[in-house]
């Protein structure tokens, strides 16, 4: 009998082993091989060899493994005690394939839930199991995904990962370790140290040279992007308890380097030569999130501007269309969540780089900026208010140096200074000439701007300077301004250019953005240099516009006072200083006006021969003269003056008076500056600036079209 015993003791293993190999469906769902199993009945080890199980179709291998050992103390289970010293697994290797939704593993899924139901469960009330599990090791794993839909496969080697010990009611903390390397000379390693009697656990997590790569085509997926390239390392550390696993704590850092993004046409749109990110801390049950670091070394970004649209969106599939169907609802829940808190403490940018580029005027329009240095400090939600400082260079020769400051309870409220300084503004030729015709032949810029966005109040203070501008010949725009006369006049004696110009406006108005405010107030302003320069050259010689805007006489009046010859001076001031100014005195009156006054004061000369009074003195009786001489007790003083005095007479008279106005000018102009180029228009007795004028030689300033290079 005891060699029967010992026979089947013997052969068991075998009879097992066929068994389950011939009916692997029935039990398993699939068919599977195994080379040896072997049981040592006395020490509890059982081993297979070179298992695998098949896929569907019995040919294809779905998972293998060459080697499993087990050291069971089976004679413990009679006590109902589960003890393990030894769970050792090598060679274990698995293809998972996914179509779409389906896995290569789903009907397995489905095998085993229908032999879950069909067993009877035990309603008995046992003893729990109490259980002992040592030195569980998994050696040289592979595991491999592959999504049918983008013909992509994923592979984990040299997976590894070990267990000391892991038991009921167990006094020390139990550690775990896995790690796994990637293709290439990558690795990840994680380990956890469980207390399994309080529950609290220590966990880290490394990555280690993971090529980003591998990740490129289910970026495509929702990107339109050709590569995804670069290398992530990270180290994380998780603290807290299992029995309460959102609580949890982390802490680590993460870095790519080399990072680089293009898209379908191949061209590099994102990228940097390394981003590192240091965090202090994630309490997301708390809602806490603090950064210590973020550090983006030589980051680049190329920005191309449509019309409609911009290369991220089209990437990235954003569109710019609201969806007027689409309804949002909105849940409020009676439980009141903590506040998000957040901190960055130090945000640095080293030497980033972005390509800008538009098509907007049907050119292309390319601008670079490099050199950005960005530095922010304490960027916390519980800040009043934070600052950052940037700097950059302007297309490889001007410079920008900034400050911004927001309140992050408020982003909209922001002040901005910033000053600009060697700006070519022939890097703007495409927009000078599409917008207003004009090609900018050269000049540079200096810009100091303090911008305030509050409340939704745009107050801007802006100095401009720009020295040397030249503009070439106009030729179409989109916008007939004067820049070309404008520019000229807004010159001082130097070539330089010296504005303040103020900006405001209401951005509650629906209408209303930032872009049009600015271009507005410039175009504005170019329009009122333009056609009312006055202004602008009273400021450059230091006075009253009032003084070279025009000279002005009173009906019959041709005297040439000293505050005439003070604003001729004036004029011949403003001519010596600027060079290229053409200054046109025209002249405008109420003829007819004035005309009338000559017919009165003339009646009035013969009423004084008559009567030997003063008309001006008696009114009364020289009212009643005219009336006797024009046989009339109704008719006007003037209507009266012209019966008495002849039209001819009256038309010498006025000319008389216009010729010495413009004698008396004249004559000193020329005796205090022989060579001057002031010149005198006369009465064009069409223009509508007559009618109710009095007689006035009005300033006209032009740009002297002769000289070169004012063409």
């Amino acid at each position: 009998m005891t060699i029967i015993i010992i026979l089947l003791l013997i052969l068991l293993p075998g009879i097992a082993k066929e068994y389950t190999v011939n009916h692997s469906k029935e039990l398993m769902g699939r068919q599977i091989s195994l080379d040896k199993l072997k049981l040592n009945w006395f020490t509890g080890k059982v081993t297979l060899t070179d298992f695998k199980m098949f896929e569907p179709d019995d040919k294809e291998v779905f998972v293998s493994f060459d080697t499993l050992l087990i050291d069971a103390k089976l004679y413990r289970y009679l006590r109902n005690d589960l003890i393990i010293e030894e769970f050792y697994l090598k060679g274990l290797k698995a293809k998972v394939i996914q179509n779409d939704s389906i896995f290569n593993f789903d009907d397995l899924v489905a095998f085993f839930a229908t032999a879950e139901d069909s067993v009877p469960k035990d309603t008995t009330v046992s003893e729990p199991l109490q259980f002992q599990f040592s030195n569980i090791e998994l050696k040289g794993a592979e595991f491999i995904y592959y999504n049918q839909a983008l013909n992509k496969t994923t592979k984990l080697n040299d997976l590894t990962f070990n267990i000391p010990y892991i038991g009921w009611d167990q006094k020390e903390k139990s550690k775990a370790g896995l790690r796994f390397a990637f293709k290439n000379e990558g690795y990840f390693e994680s380990s956890i140290d469980i207390d399994p009697f309080g529950g609290d656990f220590e966990a880290s997590i490394t990555i280690y040279h993971l090529y980003l790569d591998a990740f490129t085509d289910y970026i495509a997926s929702y990107a339109s992007v050709n590569s995804f390239q670069g290398m992530l390392n990270s180290d994380f550390d998780i603290s807290g308890n299992i029995h309460v696993p959102e609580k949890s704590f982390v802490t680590g850092s993460m870095e790519v380097l080399d990072l680089l993004m293009t898209d379908k046409q191949d061209k590099k749109f994102l990228g940097a030569k390394k981003l590192k990110c240091n965090i202090k801390s994630i309490d997301n049950f708390n809602s806490s999130y603090i950064i210590d670091s973020l550090i983006f070394n030589e980051p680049y970004a190329y920005f191309r501007m449509d019309s409609v649209t911009n290369n991220f969106f089209e990437i990235f599939n954003i569109s710019t269309e609201e969806d007027s169907a689409q309804v949002v609802e909105v849940r409020t829940d009676s439980v009141v969540s903590d506040p998000l808190y957040y901190a960055i403490n130090h945000l640095i940018i080293d030497k980033g780089i972005i390509e800008y580029a538009d098509n907007l005027t049907g050119e292309i329009f390319d601008y670079y900026l490099s050199d950005i240095n960005m530095n922010a400090e304490k960027i916390m939600s519980t800040s009043d208010w934070i600052k950052i400082n940037s700097e950059m260079l302007l297309n490889k020769r001007g410079t920008l140096v900034a400050e911004v400051g927001f309140n992050p309870m408020n982003p909209n409220d922001i002040i901005l200074d910033y000053t600009i300084k060697d700006f070519q503004l022939s890097d703007l030729n495409i927009y000078s000439k599409h917008y207003m015709g004009f090609p900018i032949v050269y000049g540079d810029m200096y810009y100091k701007s303090h911008t305030e966005i509050l409340n939704n109040q745009l107050t801007s203070e802006n100095k401009l300077i720009i020295q040397n501008a030249e503009l070439g010949e106009k030729t179409g725009g989109l916008y007939d301004l004067p820049m070309k006369f404008a520019l000229f006049i807004l010159k001082d004696r130097n070539g330089i250019i010296n504005l303040d110009i103020p900006v405001r406006g209401d951005l509650n108005e629906p209408t209303v953005n930032i872009g049009k405010i600015v271009w507005n107030t410039f175009k504005n302003l170019i329009v009122k240099v333009g056609t009312a320069p006055v202004d602008f050259l009273a400021g450059l010689i230091s006075v009253d516009p009032k003084d070279i805007k025009s000279i002005e006489y009173s009906y019959l009046d041709t005297t040439f006072t000293a505050a005439k010859q003070n604003q001729l001076d004036k004029l011949l001031e403003l001519e010596k200083m600027k060079d290229g100014l053409r200054i046109e005195l025209v002249y405008f009156n109420d003829i007819e006006s004035e005309k009338k006054q000559i017919a009165v004061n003339e009646a009035g000369r013969i009423f004084t021969t008559s009567t030997g009074k003063n008309q001006l003195t008696n009114e009364k009786d020289f009212i009643d003269f005219l009336k006797e001489k024009t046989l009339s007790d109704s008719i006007k003083m003037d209507e009266a003056a012209f019966k008495l005095v002849p039209a001819a007479a009256v038309d010498s008279v006025y000319l008389v008076f216009e010729q010495a106005r413009k004698n008396s000018l004249e004559k000193y102009l020329h005796t205090a500056n022989d060579s001057t180029q002031i010149r005198f228009i006369g009465y064009d007795s069409k223009s509508p600036k007559n009618l109710g004028s009095i007689p006035q030689f009005e300033t006209k300033y032009l740009m002297d079209e002769e000289q070169p290079g004012k063409k």
